[in-house]
């Protein structure tokens, strides 16, 4: 890859409700790079720490994604030259249904998908979730705080109804409380603390085998991004139900439509690499200076 040059055609993902609890954004910017042969995702998340897109694409090496672009853009190019899929011969885990609005009808919706796992993002809703929950016992349930819980917020749960928690993920900071003191089972994602279950997000770190419990998410990014982090999964033979099925959060465009209706089995784009071949080549591309 030495020498070769960076290509880039931006994109706009468009939702049609707030994604998480810290982010009031409906329209999301980012950059489809290209190198050679492989193609890759570059969607910073400010809110979350990252530097802008404008601040990535001015400077690649001093992004924290650029060692996933380096890569992503490795393994897909290394697939396209040799006419093959990333996904020959691999097992891409099941996903959990990630839910930005939680309620009775959004449930049954998953239900009737086939999930049987639930990923409730919590904006200042937990007793209502809780209600849904104790209304809901066939699903496992999993919760993402983005950080902005509190320490004493389950002290009147039972002992029941923590367990029908799989995990609580980002709580709260950690100079806040300990997070062992909720007495749930919880996972770190943005915060490095000692957690019970990891979530990983192949746009900004590898997928690595050193954690007890390892759960592989999309960065709720365009569905190249998305695939990609489908691949690092599957590459992982990671066993636990990972959230892979984020294109859904968006309005449909052609790259949307070519994942399929974003059931708990992630179905790859047709095409070699990471798919997306025709898509890929018909956007406009401007060298990165």
């Amino acid at each position: 890859m030495a020498g070769e040059s960076w290509w880039v055609s931006r994109y706009e993902l468009h939702s049609a409700r707030d994604l998480n609890a810290i982010s009031p954004r409906r329209t999301f910017p980012g950059a489809l790079l290209r190198m050679g042969s492989g193609f890759a995702c570059l969607h910073p998340w400010p809110e979350l720490g990252d530097p802008s897109l404008e601040e990535c694409l001015a400077d690649l090496s001093a992004c924290p994604m650029w060692p996933q672009l380096r890569a992503c853009v490795a393994a897909d190019g290394h697939a396209r030259e040799e006419g093959v899929s990333l996904f020959e011969n691999k097992l891409i885990p099941r996903s959990h249904a990630t839910l930005p609005v939680v309620n009775e009808q959004v449930l049954q919706e998953s239900r009737d998908q086939g999930f049987t796992h639930v990923k409730a993002k919590v904006v200042g809703n937990l007793e209502e979730i809780r209600k849904l929950i104790a209304q809901n016992t066939d699903l496992i349930w999993r919760l993402d705080f983005n950080g902005t819980g509190e320490p004493e917020m389950f002290a009147h749960w039972s002992e029941e109804e923590r367990k029908r928690l799989d995990f609580v993920e980002d709580p709260f900071p950690p100079e806040r409380g300990r997070w062992e003191d909720l007495q749930v089972v919880t996972a770190a994602d943005r915060f490095r603390v000692e957690a019970p279950v990891r979530v990983l997000k192949p746009a900004i770190e590898p997928v690595t085998a050193e954690y007890d419990r390892v759960v592989v998410t999309s960065y709720m990014d365009h569905p190249v991004g998305q695939t990609f982090a489908a691949y690092e999964a599957a590459q992982g033979a990671i066993s636990e139900i990972c959230g892979l099925q984020t294109h859904v959060l968006f309005e449909n465009n052609a790259f949307t439509e070519a994942l399929g209706d974003g059931g708990p089995v992630f179905q790859p784009a047709a095409g070699t690499g990471l798919g997306f071949d025709e898509l890929l080549e018909k956007l406009p591309w401007k060298k990165l200076s």
